[in-house]
């Protein structure tokens, strides 16, 4: 009879790679695939023929077994990864979920970015290593920090967690976390509101911390620097105290000038965990993240009548009204002089694991969350083309100038939550059954401050030397708006696996939810507004379900059925009444194949998958929401990685996207059904390439390339986005055991490309970083 092992106590380190340890981490593995339960009737977006099929084929040759084939074989346990080892598709990633599966037996898709890979590619933000997984791309709006776009969905539709814990909203919530600090970036693909209960129809990424080790003494270092006098420096080590304690605490600062002047972001990250781990069957562990930070206040470059200036820069966009990049504005800063987009972040955790005996294990997890972050700025720039536009001291703004506006958001945020499950192993007919089954709550007060001056424009600057100006105070921006929101949700969920046979076992799961939400706005003079204040109560039931075949010990296939019921897909706490009376809609087809072969050294993944959102609420400017209608998502996802010989690794993916709403109208003007849905490219690619250990020196050379499709950038589809294609080299010298020195060169070709255009400032885009330099020092002994 099968046995599952026990799951692995609080204080051990989570699967951290996909890939040998002697292999180049090229990125996380790609896509876990899952069958539709109920198919559309519309055809694929692809031909059949155009699916990447061949990769997979070989694949199957080279796993097969020495014994002839349709031998049964038997299963033995499936292993959990232990600190510095991997195990391939058999790592068990946290954001799998509560059963423990491994990668290649989870009916998802799921992605590692490990330690190691951060530390190779030089991913200073964990963003920048999620931005790797396939068909992933990144907004880089400090309007909305931390916002990752993926199957078509992005803003609050992607979750981002640390350590497994959600807190609140992602686009007002989230910052960039120091990437030196993290032992993981892990992906999701999809919904998985049935593992979170929480807004995740695109995919979910948690950043993983770092943990005590018991065994020894650890200590790890990094000091950076390269263009725009960007400089990143990071120290922190674990330390045993005794036979069962140990403590692991890690600092990290980064710093820069901007690659667009006066843009200045900075961080510091603080991170401890103390781990208790007095018996093989009990586990504690209490962790704090303190962080500090102030964003790039960077917002775009204003677009232009082409008619208007005669230095339109070439290969960055294309609109059907005449809207250009004037040169003279790109990588110049319309903001403030005095701009803030800064935040206080402090999150205590809690873990407790305890091994009941050979069939129950209990987890508990419970946390608190204090954050304020303060946004100060000029957000908005616009073109003014005709006389007649007047600032907020009603002085006439000439035609060519820039019109800016002011915004000021507080806020305050109170959460504490807590989870808890039991896992048990049993039988069921004869076959075994690992079951979970638990409960989760918090409560999230969450209060926003808001104020903008009455005037269309407080003043203006020039778009060729924009000057600067203060920040205010101007005429009708105080006193501010204030919208306390109170959340308090339970859940109780289930998930289960049955290994029917030796190569099938069904994987299921069932959440449901009591959400009540308390919204509230209140005037300028202070007085409650009734007409957009409300409460609501809601109920959302989710399930998933799908089977999981071993065709060959290292080929597996599989499908899953995934429904999601949560808060509407853009941010709930700037809905107000009558924008919504239910939440939104989504379920989720998926079918794929994962394989592994030439003893790990090869792996691939393939899935597709179709979804579709009804009642899918899009945010429409800084302070406003639209009732979308339904967004529907199809798409392919390819990876494959192959540490061809002890020099020679290369790593790739890519994934296709095709991403429309239903019935939309975002404004009284705009008709957007049918419509692209701004800022998704149809294909992402990535690849690379790593030659250690050159000409057997202590020497690594590699170059990765990172392509990404033409996009829309609204959403009535006149404004379209080039594609750009961007390419980086690296070298590292391994100095000394434990000490290597890193260069690298980002955008070598300095290809100048538009990163992302925030619907909510439609008058501007964001300009991608040009060429790069740094050079680091790592440690690690």
């Amino acid at each position: 009879m099968r046995t599952f092992p026990p799951r692995p106590p609080a204080g051990s380190t989570r699967p951290v790679s996909i890939f040998p340890a002697s292999a180049e981490p090229p990125g996380p593995v790609s896509d876990a695939a899952a069958a539709s339960v109920r198919r559309s009737s519309a055809p694929f977006p692809l031909p059949v023929g155009a699916l990447p099929l061949w990769p997979l084929l070989v694949i199957a040759v080279l796993a097969m077994p020495k014994t002839a084939l349709g031998q049964d074989r038997t299963e033995t346990d499936e292993y959990i990864t232990t600190k510095g080892e991997s195990t391939g598709l058999k790592a068990r990633p946290a954001i799998g979920g509560r059963l423990g599966l491994t990668l290649q037996h989870n009916p998802a898709s799921i992605a590692v970015v490990d330690r190691r890979t951060i530390l190779q590619r030089g991913y200073v933000h964990a963003e920048e290593a999620a931005d790797s997984a396939p068909g992933v791309t990144s907004g880089g709006s400090p309007g909305n920090p931390a916002q990752l776009l993926m199957r078509g969905f992005s803003g609050n539709q992607i979750l981002i967690l640390r350590d497994g814990f959600y807190f609140g909203p992602t686009t007002m919530v989230n910052r960039p976390l120091n990437a030196f600090n993290l032992e993981a970036v892990e992906v999701l693909k999809g919904p998985s509101s049935v593992l979170y209960g929480q807004g995740a129809v695109g995919g979910t990424v948690d950043m993983r911390s770092r943990t005590p080790d018991l065994e020894r003494v650890r200590a790890d270092a990094l000091v950076s620097y390269g263009s725009f006098n960007s400089w990143s420096a990071g120290f922190g080590g674990s330390v045993p105290l005794s036979r069962t304690v140990a403590i692991r605490s890690d600092f990290s600062r980064t710093s820069s000038d901007g690659y667009v002047r006066n843009a200045n972001p900075h961080s510091n990250d603080w991170t401890t965990t103390l781990l208790w781990h007095p018996s093989r069957s009990f586990t504690a562990r209490l962790g704090v993240d303190y962080l500090t930070d102030e964003l790039s206040t960077y917002y775009g470059a204003p677009l232009v009548p082409g008619s208007a200036v005669g230095d339109a820069a070439t290969g960055l966009l294309h609109s059907t009204r005449g809207l250009v990049i004037s040169k003279a504005s790109l990588w110049r800063n319309y903001n403030v002089a005095n701009p803030q987009a800064s935040s206080v972040n402090a999150t205590p955790t809690l873990h407790l694991d305890w091994v009941v005996n050979s069939h129950v294990t209990l987890h508990d997890k419970a946390y608190f969350m204090y954050a304020k972050r303060r946004w100060n700025n000029a957000e908005t720039y616009s073109f003014i083309g005709t006389t007649g536009s007047l600032d907020s001291n009603g002085v006439a703004i000439p035609p060519g100038r820039i019109g800016r506006d002011r915004f000021y958001v507080y806020q305050n945020q109170h959460q504490v939550g807590d989870s808890i499950d039991a896992r048990i192993d049993h039988t069921l007919f004869g076959l075994h059954n690992r079951l979970v089954m638990g409960g989760d709550a918090y409560y999230l007060r969450f209060i926003r401050n808001r104020g903008f001056p009455d005037a269309d424009y407080a003043d203006s600057v020039s778009l060729v030397s924009p000057e600067g100006g203060a920040v205010g105070p101007f005429a009708g921006e105080l006193p501010f708006r204030k919208s306390p929101t109170t959340m308090i949700d339970a859940g109780l969920f289930l998930e289960d696996t049955l290994s029917v046979t030796a190569k099938l076992r069904l994987v299921g799961g069932f959440r449901y939810d009591w959400l009540s939400l308390d919204r509230q706005n209140y005037n300028q003079n202070g007085q409650f507004n009734t007409a957009t204040s409300f409460k609501g109560h809601y109920n959302p039931a989710n399930f998933r379900i799908g089977p999981v075949y071993d065709l060959m010990p290292g080929l597996s296939l599989y499908g899953v059925y995934t429904t999601a019921e949560d808060p509407p897909g853009s941010n709930l706490f700037l809905a107000n009444r009558g924008q919504f009376s239910r939440l939104s809609h989504s379920r989720q087809g998926e079918i794929g194949i994962k394989a592994t072969a030439l003893s790990g050294k090869l792996i691939t993944t393939l899935s597709l998958y179709d979804i579709k959102r009804t009642k899918v609420l899009v945010q429409t400017g800084q302070d406003s929401v639209s009732t979308a209608g339904s967004q529907k998502s199809r798409g392919v996802e390819s990876q494959i990685d192959w540490r061809i010989n002890w020099h020679w690794s290369v790593s790739g993916n890519v994934a296709y996207t095709d991403s429309h709403y239903g019935t939309f109208f975002p404004d009284a003007s705009t008709n957007a059904s049918g419509h692209l849905v701004p800022n998704v490219p149809k294909v992402t690619a990535n690849l690379w390439g790593i030659w250690s250990a050159v000409l057997d020196l202590p020497l690594d050379l590699g170059a990765g390339m990172r392509y990404v499709s033409a996009r829309k950038g609204d959403y009535a589809n006149t404004l379209s986005l080039k594609d750009y294609a961007l390419v980086s080299v690296f070298a590292g010298w391994h100095i000394y055991k434990g000490f290597t020195l890193y260069g690298r060169i980002d955008n070598i070709g300095n290809k100048h490309y538009v990163q992302w255009a925030d619907t909510s400032y439609p008058s501007e885009v964001l300009i991608g970083a040009p060429r790069a330099f740094s050079a680091s020092m790592q440690a690690s002994f």
